[in-house]
């Protein structure tokens, strides 16, 4: 073969080997800037995600690759609790909301759909303590009263599962999260108004679960124990079985497995989370 054959042989090769390297490095650099993560590509609601349960499980969505929204009503605490996420290379977006009010809620729903594209996973968290007090002394209005524990605890969730469903049941997928508690099942010694609310939380999470398994959503609760802050961590610690009470990273753990597709087959049921203590 002439010299210029050869030439024309080596400058093919060459050229075979420099588009097999580049595409090689092009695949690469997309599976670099490709999501990773349990929950990559997929967009979670927060209710309540600015503090204890809520934050911890913005982040373990963040952390696994979610498009995270959180709301609260306390707009420094949710900006705060954005910026920890995005520090560490998580997406949140922090909308205030009060899911005391449906008009409110509607909106964040909204929000979340026009920024994402949609919506995969709702985790309907906010909530507050309620009254502690016998019935007779109990304060019907204002904050932490009868009215204001109720309309948080159980209008927020029925609020927020209606306009969940609303943008979900169009794709016919979804999965939708509610906090309870085990004063959900159980009773709550000086304050029957917020088990009242827990109990109510159960009732719309089974109802709503049985009316939209065919509709390719599945819902269900989880109810937390006692837990950690450094009263309860004080007060309760010794009563309980395993000798302490939860974190929240714990709880967050178990509303992230509840997502999971692992856990397709699962919807309608409440999940006890609180170290044996009502066992």
């Amino acid at each position: 073969m002439s010299d210029n054959g050869m030439g024309r042989r080596d400058l093919l090769k060459g050229a075979a080997v420099a588009a097999a390297a580049t595409a090689t490095l092009a695949a690469g650099a997309a599976r670099a800037e490709a999501p990773k993560g349990r929950f990559a590509g997929k967009t979670v609601l927060i209710t309540g995600g600015t503090s204890g349960i809520g934050a911890a499980t913005a982040h373990a969505f963040a952390a696994e690759g979610a498009n995270v929204v959180i709301c609260g009503r306390r707009e420094a605490l949710g900006k705060e609790t954005e910026a920890a996420i995005r520090a560490k290379g998580g997406k949140c977006t922090y909308i205030q909301a009060d899911v005391r009010e449906e008009a409110q809620v509607a909106k964040l729903v909204d929000a979340t759909v026009a920024a994402h594209g949609g919506l995969d996973i709702a985790h309907n968290n906010a909530g507050i303590e309620g009254p502690f007090s016998s019935f007779v002394d109990v304060k019907l209005d204002g904050t932490m009263g009868y009215h204001d524990t109720i309309r948080t605890n159980l209008d927020g969730v029925f609020y927020g599962m209606r306009h969940e469903l609303r943008v979900m049941l169009p794709k016919k997928a979804g999965v939708i999260i509610n906090t309870a508690s085990i004063a959900g099942s159980n009773s709550l010694s000086g304050n029957a108004t917020y088990a009242a609310s827990k109990h109510g939380v159960l009732g719309l999470t089974k109802s709503a679960a049985k009316a939209h398994v065919k509709d390719g959503i599945r819902i269900v609760s989880v109810s937390p124990g006692a837990v950690d802050t450094p009263l309860l961590r004080r007060a309760l610690g010794g009563n309980v079985p395993t000798g302490r009470i939860g974190k929240p990273e714990e709880i967050a753990a178990l509303v992230l497995a509840l997502a999971a597709p692992e856990s397709a087959y699962i919807t309608g049921h409440d999940y006890i989370i609180d170290g044996g203590s009502t066992a």
